[in-house]
């Protein structure tokens, strides 16, 4: 009985051998057909740089000079200056837009304006008092704003003056 397990087992596996031909087929007939359509790349032209002709005596890789330098004795000394050896105040150290105007005090002769500190500090200040980063002067003081005279600087080692109002802060 063993022998004859044996016999068909053999058998069966001699019957089972793979018959791919048509696999193999299929797969070169998909070689053959399949091909890629890729459209021409288009005709481009050369590129043809430009000489660089320098036309000036300036280098356009370096960094240009000033305009205006300023002399080693100050700077200009036709054009007005502030007086940058005077002492600051201690409303001095704050940007105008972190100051706040809290109210007035005074009598008829003289009005006092209550600024506001970011540090929380109220302090009191009058016409010629200074006050902001730009060297600002309280020109006028009233019961609604402190007008503030500002010097900048323009760039050419000259000062322009401008105005800036810090009006009462509305609770």
């Amino acid at each position: 009985m063993k022998q004859s397990i044996v016999w068909v087992l053999m058998l069966g596996l001699m019957g089972c051998r793979a018959n791919d031909d048509s696999l193999t087929q299929f797969i070169q007939d998909a070689h053959q057909t399949a091909r890629a359509k890729v459209e021409p790349l288009p005709q481009v032209d050369d590129f043809v740089a430009d000489d660089f002709v320098m036309t000036r005596d300036r280098v356009p890789f370096l960094r240009p000079l000033p305009e205006h330098q300023e002399s080693g004795d100050g700077g200009n000394k036709a054009c007005w200056q502030p007086n940058l050896a005077r002492i600051k105040t201690p409303l001095e150290t704050f940007p105008l837009e972190q100051l706040a105007m809290k109210g007035v005090l005074g009598d008829g002769s003289q009005l006092w304006a209550l600024i506001y500190t970011p540090e929380g500090k109220l302090m009191k200040v009058t016409t010629d008092s200074y006050m902001g980063l730009n060297h600002g002067r309280i020109v006028e003081v009233t019961s609604r704003k402190v007008s503030v005279e500002e010097i900048l600087p323009d760039g050419t080692g000259c000062w322009i003056k401008r105005t800036v109002p810090l009006m009462l802060a509305q609770q």
